[in-house]
């Protein structure tokens, strides 16, 4: 066979291995069950930048086209989201329970959240949340992602950061 037909047929065999060591290296969640609304923003860019008060102050600005998301998520006790990351900003507010979050870089130190309060992702965190405690978590996530077709996965798995990590 030439180089010509070898070529399309090596790139194949690659991608389909790369796939499959991607998946398998990946940590899904487990106990966690998701409710998504999401749609692209149509109206309008957003260039936003307002001063509520001297101490506290909003800044976005956007270009292109994006896509909004909105979550409701349930973790039962002892689920994990597994090791992963958001293709754009994400915030979370817990309405119920309590979530620890992990961080790749010092993923055997945990931050616990609980009702009532808000934290953010940005795109390259690699972080693991759990709920470690003994009733349902309940949390609202907002995504605003790059609008593509077809939609972008809101959670994407990462691999474990390193051994002794939590899963």
């Amino acid at each position: 066979m030439s180089l010509r037909r070898i070529t399309p047929i090596l790139i194949g065999i690659v991608a389909l291995v790369a796939g499959l060591f991607g998946s398998a290296a990946g940590t899904p969640s487990s106990g966690v069950t998701a409710e998504t609304a999401r749609g692209p923003l149509v109206d309008r860019e957003l260039d936003v930048n307002m001063n509520f008060d001297p101490a506290t102050k909003l800044k976005i600005s956007t270009k292109g086209d994006l896509e909004v998301a909105v979550q409701r998520v349930v973790a039962a006790p002892g689920a994990s989201f597994g090791w992963h990351t958001h293709p754009g900003l994400t915030t979370v507010t817990i309405a119920s329970g309590t979530l620890t979050l992990y961080h790749a870089e010092h993923c055997t130190h945990g931050i616990d959240y609980s009702a009532g309060q808000s934290f953010s992702n940005v795109s390259h965190e690699v972080h693991l949340a759990k709920n470690n405690g003994t009733t349902d978590l309940v949390l609202y996530a907002w995504y605003l992602v790059p609008a593509k077709t077809p939609p972008l996965a809101l959670r994407i798995d990462q691999p474990l950061p390193a051994a002794g990590c939590p899963q």
